[in-house]
C-alpha cells in the first residue's frame, strides 16, 4: 500500500536514515525477490505476522522478523512470550495490522496492537533488505539506522537450522526448492466408515512435502498434505483441486493472477486447466479434495 510506504520513506528521511530504493519486477516471494535485488538471502528480512493468545480472552500480535533464510519458529514464541497458543496471523488481520498485504509486509510496526520481535541474526549483516509495503519496490537500509528507527525487541525466534537457498530457472521463477524431500502416497491409507485422526497424520510427517491419500469419497480422494517449500508449477487437464488450510498458511500461485493467500481454515478452489503451484515458506497442513484422476505430481 502506497501510504505505508510513503510513511516509512518519511521516518527515514526525518531520520537521516541511509537507504536506496530498489525498483523490480512485482514479487512476493522472498528467495525469488532477494535474487532480482541481488542480496544474500541471509540479509533479507522474513516478516511474518501471528496471532498470540494468552488463555482464551487475551489476544496479541505480533510482527515476528528473521533472516529469509530461516523459519519462524512457533514454539519458540509461544515460550518466549508465555503464551497458549501461537500462529500464522490471518491474511485480512495481518494486512490491517501491517498495512501491506501478504509478501510486502515492512520490517517495522506502525500500529500499537503489533509488536515488533527481530531474531538477532539478522542483525549480523551491515545492510537489510526487505519489500517496501509494494511488490515491485525494496530498500535497502543500513543496519544501525534500522536499529534505532525500528528500535525491535531482539529474541531468539528463529529455528536453529538455516534454509538451502532455492534453485531458480533462468526466467527468475522457481520451480522446486532445494533441500524438500516429495513422499506422495497414492493408494488410500483408511477404509471407509474408519475415524482418521487427522492431526496425529499431520504430527507424523517430517518436514518437507508430503501428501497422503487418506480416504475415497464417490469419484473424489481425499488428500492431506504437510507441506514446506515450493511445488513445481503443473495443471490439471480436466479435474478441479480444492485445498482447506487447516494449519499454517500457504500461497497458491496462479498463471495469470496475483497468488491466492491462504490463511487457517482459508480454502481455494483451483479450476481445471490452470496452471498453479502451491508454496509454503513455513510448515503448513492442508486437506485436498479431488477427483481420483487427479495425479498429485501434476500433469
Amino acid at each position: 500500500m502506497d501510504g505505508t510506504c510513503d510513511r516509512l520513506l518519511r521516518l527515514l528521511d526525518d531520520g537521516h536514515a541511509t537507504y536506496r530504493l530498489i525498483e523490480h519486477e512485482s514479487e512476493g516471494r522472498t528467495e525469488a525477490v532477494s535474487i532480482l535485488r541481488g542480496n544474500p538471502l541471509e540479509q533479507a528480512a522474513k516478516c511474518i505476522v501471528l496471532i498470540v493468545k494468552f488463555g482464551k480472552k487475551v489476544t496479541h500480535h505480533v510482527l515476528a522478523v528473521v533472516p529469509g533464510d530461516q523459519r519462524v519458529d512457533l514454539t519458540a514464541v509461544k515460550q518466549l512470550l508465555g503464551a497458549t497458543y501461537v500462529a500464522f496471523a490471518d491474511p485480512a488481520s495481518a494486512e490491517s495490522l501491517a498495512g501491506s498485504v501478504a509478501g510486502t509486509v515492512l520490517p517495522f510496526s506502525f500500529s500499537p496492537d503489533l509488536e515488533l520481535i527481530v531474531d538477532p541474526d539478522l542483525m549480523d549483516a551491515d545492510t537489510l533488505f526487505f519489500k517496501a509495503a509494494r511488490l515491485d519496490r525494496s530498500i535497502a537500509l543500513d543496519r544501525a539506522d534500522y536499529a534505532r528507527l525500528a528500535r525491535p525487541r531482539l529474541e531468539r525466534i528463529a529455528e536453529p537450522h538455516r534454509l538451502a537457498q532455492a534453485e531458480t530457472r533462468t526466467d527468475g521463477r522457481q520451480d522446486s526448492a532445494a533441500g524438500v524431500t516429495s513422499n506422495i502416497e497414492m493408494a488410500p491409507a483408511y477404509d471407509q466408515a474408519t475415524v482418521i485422526d487427522v492431526v496425529g497424520e499431520a504430527a507424523s510427517h517430517p518436514v518437507g512435502w508430503t501428501n497422503r491419500t487418506l480416504n475415497r469419497v464417490n469419484d473424489a480422494l481425499v488428500r492431506l498434505g504437510v507441506f514446506e517449500g515450493e511445488f513445481p508449477w503443473h495443471a490439471h487437464t480436466d479435474e478441479d483441486e480444492f485445498f482447506l488450510v487447516l494449519e499454517g498458511r500457504i500461497y497458491l500461485d496462479i498463471e495469470g493472477r496475483e497468488p491466492a493467500v491462504l490463511g487457517h481454515h482459508c480454502a481455494f478452489t483451483v479450476p481445471k486447466g490452470v496452471r498453479h503451484r502451491p508454496r509454503a515458506p513455513e510448515r503448513a497442513v492442508v486437506l485436498m479434495i479431488e477427483s481420483a484422476s487427479v495425479t498429485p505430481t501434476g500433469d
